[in-house]
């Protein structure tokens, strides 16, 4: 049917009210550039008025259980599974989720059973949907099953209205199958839109089918009929500046601004695909599964997108929500941001192998938090990773990120064919050492995410029985859809690992650490610089100790602020029986680590200047 109305795009729970849709602010005006009319609603910014703000920032995280999507299974597709099953399952999992939400797990099932039919109703309600040509849900995690049950609820009452989804979490396969076992879905959108979304739109104002226009899935008498992902969008200057008026609208009236006063952390894009999985594609990494080229926009072009986002929303922090930062921005970006000593604050996802004075100059250009592929301490499970960096240089990036206050959001992961003891032996041994730097955010096993290597390789990781994990069971009806084709998260068992019992030192030790970084006094290990002496301030096991050191040695101690080879330290200090007994008494006292044949010293400076 021909469509002459204007299009509305809504963005669902279980989502952090946090932040904007950054898809709904950029898709707004793609479309509007190409004179389609467009209507966003971030309905996702009003279900924490229905049961509570401070549970559903907690839902909106990533759980092993899915709980963001579990608490819709029922609005989506009725009953189908027991509930005493899943809540045996993951009993504790949600117990912990219960704790840090302020909620029991009745009130969970209170949720399922009653408020989110309730929120479907309101959604429902709240608008005259029938204004519309076109309605559109883009999805992210966690955002499918409450989608699918407003879907199901606007086809109902608006048949005539055709309804399109797409997203991050609707790649080829999966979209497939969902679209197959949800009829109320008429359209799903693969890959980048900049083109072939507002294509699709011109041609349903026509009246035009959509054969042969790639990125579409469409019916066709009865069966499903797809050209192809969408290719990828490689002008990324040419994107438009996202808009974000509706989210300032839906967190006022949603009475999210009230219960968080914080400043709105606003998310850019500035770069898609990952530079560095075009080389060694990370193997447990199930992102840019068809789109790892990598493009970015130039420089300029985001300092214009910050600039223009700065000024009309009064907001100077940024969470650029790239897989990956350009190498070019780390000179020409940061660097004219610092030249120009603007306020402006920026999140990164980065790779490990920025050295310290890059990230100095960065965090005088505004990166105030990095998520990092750091992983491990083990350069032999880095290397089976296909992580290409080591051990030695994770430590390095943690040391300075910790010095320069840049928040650094990395993660432990286990589990890898070949690992063995000793590499994790290596962490315990590490971990007691630099209490003072900032720990990991999780320590995990790593999974067999759809799109990785693990999943699409598994021989290769010696990986057997990958079956899709638990949680799917009970958020699609296995005899309406395959669950290995629905599913993201996989179990899966594998020949060439350790037992679980044998991570529990691994675990105990992180967990003491990450204890220890949040308790006053925090554990530091610092010195203070004379001429010729410093003073090594030990504070890392609750005592404090003093040690002092002159001359040669303090000169070898401020030398190995970067990890240095024997060989760099011989050239710089020439040969003397002395260098080894500095750097044993260093060792010995663990002032100082030894690693990959590099030598790092573990103190930080007091002087912020460095």
């Amino acid at each position: 049917m021909a469509l002459t109305k204007p299009v509305a795009l809504i963005s669902m729970p279980t989502l952090s009210a946090r932040y904007p849709s950054f898809q709904l602010g950029l898709l707004k005006p793609t479309l509007e550039r190409e004179g389609i009319a467009v209507q966003t609603f971030s309905l996702y910014m009003y279900f924490g008025a229905h049961v509570g703000w401070r549970i559903n920032e907690t839902l909106a995280d990533v759980y092993p259980s899915m709980v963001g999507e579990w608490i819709w299974s029922k609005a989506a597709f009725g009953e189908f599974a027991a509930d005493d099953d899943y809540l045996d399952l993951y009993r504790d999992n949600l117990q912990s989720i219960c704790d840090q939400a302020g909620c029991s797990i009745g009130d969970l099932q209170r949720i399922r059973n009653e408020l989110t039919f309730r929120f479907i109703d309101f959604c429902a309600d709240s608008v005259d949907w029938g204004r519309f040509g076109l309605i559109g849900f883009s999805l992210v995690f966690q955002q499918t099953l409450a989608s699918i049950a407003l879907a199901r609820t606007l086809k109902r009452r608006y048949p005539s209205i055709p309804i399109v989804m797409g997203g991050a979490s609707f790649e080829d396969d999966i979209a497939e199958e969902i679209m197959r076992g949800c009829p109320e879905i008429d359209f799903v959108h693969c890959g980048d839109a900049e083109e072939t979304f507002p294509e699709m739109v011109h041609r349903l104002s026509r009246g035009e089918p959509m054969r042969g226009l790639r990125g579409i899935m469409w019916r066709d008498d009865g069966k499903l009929a797809f050209a192809g992902r969408a290719p990828n969008f490689n002008d990324m200057n040419k994107t438009p500046v996202p808009d974000f008026d509706e989210y300032f609208y839906a967190r006022r009236e949603g009475g999210y601004s009230s219960f968080d006063s914080d400043d709105v952390l606003l998310p850019i894009e500035t770069a898609r695909g990952c530079w560095w999985g075009l080389k060694n594609h990370c193997t447990f990494c199930g992102l840019n599964r068809s789109g790892m080229d990598f493009r970015a926009k130039d420089p300029g072009q985001v300092l214009e997108q910050l600039e223009a986002l700065s000024n009309r929303y009064g907001i100077l922090d940024f969470n650029a929500i790239d897989n990956i930062m350009a190498p070019e921005y780390v000179d020409k970006l940061f660097g004219q941001l610092a030249d120009a000593k603007t306020d402006i604050r920026i999140h990164y996802e980065i790779r490990p192998s920025l050295t310290r004075s890059q990230l100095r100059a960065m965090r005088r250009g505004g990166l105030f938090s990095v998520q990092p592929g750091v992983e491990s301490f083990s350069t032999h499970l880095l290397k089976v990773m296909k992580k290409h960096t080591t051990g030695m240089r994770n430590l390095e990036l943690i040391k300075w990120c910790t010095y320069y206050g840049i928040n650094n959001l990395y993660n432990i992961l286990l589990r890898f064919p070949g690992e063995t003891v000793e590499d994790y032996q290596l962490h315990c041994e590490i971990i007691p050492k630099i209490l003072h730097w900032q720990p990991p955010w999780a320590l995990a096993k790593a999974r067999a995410d759809r799109g990785s290597p693990m999943f699409t390789d598994p021989q290769s990781q010696t990986i057997r029985n990958l079956a899709p994990a638990a949680c799917y069971e009970y958020l699609f009806p296995k005899d309406v859809f395959d669950l290995k084709r629905v599913s993201y998260y996989f179990d899966h068992e594998m020949d060439d690992a350790l037992s679980d019992e044998q991570y529990d030192d691994v675990f105990r030790a992180v967990a003491f650490w990450q204890r220890r970084w949040t308790q006053m006094p925090k554990p530091f290990l610092s010195y203070r610089k004379a001429l010729s002496t410093i003073l090594i301030d030990d504070g890392r096991n609750g005592s404090s100790t003093c040690s002092a050191y002159s001359g040669q040695y303090a000169n070898l101690y401020e030398y190995c602020a970067d990890a240095r080879s024997p060989k760099e330290i011989t050239t710089q200090f020439g040969e003397g029986n002395w260098i080894e007994e500095a750097l044993n008494e260093f060792c010995e006292k663990e002032l100082m680590i030894f690693l990959d044949q590099r030598y790092l010293s573990l103190a930080l400076p007091v002087n912020p200047y460095l």
